[in-house]
């Protein structure tokens, strides 16, 4: 079987992820990335640290595809044996890399960790391969040429970040050079609130019927995200076609292009001149603390965290606007504050804001009117709150 060309596969290895103990995310990651390329993930496989299922799931990959992308296994523990794998499969002996111990050494040095003599076996790469530096760890990753003509093999670490690092160091540019006419792809996307799936599917296909467009869904709550892969070069073509769309997904439009309101909220209010900002939450049941305290860990927020507080609080639904107002009333004038009001069985809650003496609030009716849907209504309050406190 002839693998397509410009399809890959992506092998996460460890038992830590077939256990269950951590989630592989770097598969999501680089699918995204080689997405964006034109190149198809033909196969996602998680394997645990056996050096033989390994060794059938390399072959099976190659069967199925031009690139393999390979991640974990590449640390200094006995359990990290990847390299040695690859290399038996490879059918190339491992070789020490000098440098490689160098810039180990002066990195654990620089950051004032003892250098383990285990450090060591992160050193050893298959004869052939070209290394690829890790500016956030000491594992390097490497890519070696198939024998079969145009097939290649990457191998991160396995931890995310490492893995970002790694990829930035030329992975994408030397993709490129293999695809054989290279057309760029520019993945478009809606996030649309309030209606199904699959009425906005219908109104998808209605929309680009005729169109020879890509597209895709994803939902996650609360939204339902429409996909259009369109090429590059065709986008002026195809111009009239996403307009198109985009009227038809008008009613229920949030955002474009993966933009995060969480996001937009924070470097909204990160300009003004107020001493405090609180969100008081008593609507999603915790879900606006964790959305908001999640983003306030990333390092572009990390001066907001000392002016930041997020309380949740249990407050009767039976008249969320009264609360709103009294917990706004009772804020301090020069504290931004933002505030979610309880959710009724029937789907009404308020929310509302007040900075500098002014204050404002807007009820809401959610588009889910029964109790067996309030997990929906707080994932959707959560995100209409955030674009409301936007202006």
């Amino acid at each position: 079987m002839k693998a397509p060309t410009g399809t890959a596969s992506i092998l996460a290895i460890g038992t830590e992820l077939t256990t269950g103990q951590i989630t592989n995310r770097n598969a999501a990651w680089l699918s995204e990335k080689l997405d964006a390329l034109g190149i198809s993930t033909a196969l996602h496989i998680t394997v645990a640290d056996d050096r033989e299922i390994i060794l059938q799931v390399l072959d099976h990959c190659a069967k199925m595809s031009q690139f393999i992308f390979v991640t974990g296994g590449l640390g200094p523990t006995t359990d990290d044996f990847t390299r040695e794998v690859i290399a038996e499969w490879l059918g190339q002996p491992l070789k020490f890399d000098e440098p490689t111990w160098e810039k180990i050494v002066s990195r654990l040095t620089a950051l004032a960790i003892p250098v383990a003599l285990s450090n060591k076996q992160q050193c050893f790469f298959p004869v052939g391969a070209t290394l690829i530096p890790n500016p956030q760890g000491t594992a390097a990753g490497f890519t070696c040429a198939l024998k079969e003509n145009q097939k290649r093999i990457w191998i991160f670490p396995g931890p995310p970040h490492e893995v970002e690092a790694v990829w930035k160091q030329g992975v994408e540019e030397s993709l490129k050079k293999l695809i054989p006419n290279y057309r760029p792809v520019k993945l478009l996307t809606w996030q649309c609130i309030g209606k199904s799936e699959a009425e906005l599917g219908e109104i998808t296909e209605a929309a680009l019927q005729g169109s020879n467009l890509l597209i895709g869904y994803r939902a996650h709550r609360p939204f339902v995200e429409i996909k259009v892969w369109c090429p590059e070069q065709d986008l002026k073509l195809k111009e009239a076609w996403i307009q198109k769309l985009d009227q038809a997904l008008q009613p229920w439009l949030f955002t474009r292009q993966g933009e995060d309101v969480g996001a937009l909220f924070l470097n909204r209010w990160a300009l003004t001149k107020a001493s405090a900002i609180q969100v008081i939450d008593a609507g999603s049941g915790g879900l606006l603390s964790a959305r908001l305290s999640t983003l306030l860990r990333k390092r572009e927020f990390t001066p907001l965290a000392n002016i930041f507080t997020l309380i949740t609080k249990s407050a009767s639904g039976s008249n969320p606007e009264t609360w709103v107002r009294d917990t706004l009333a009772a804020a301090e004038p020069h504290t931004a504050t933002f505030v979610l009001g309880a959710i009724t069985e029937d789907g009404r809650t308020s929310i509302g804001r007040s900075f500098g003496g002014e204050i404002e609030i807007t009820p809401l009716q959610l588009p889910y009117r029964k109790a067996e849907l309030m997990d929906r209504m707080r994932f959707y309050s959560v995100e209409v709150a955030l674009k409301s406190w936007l202006n």
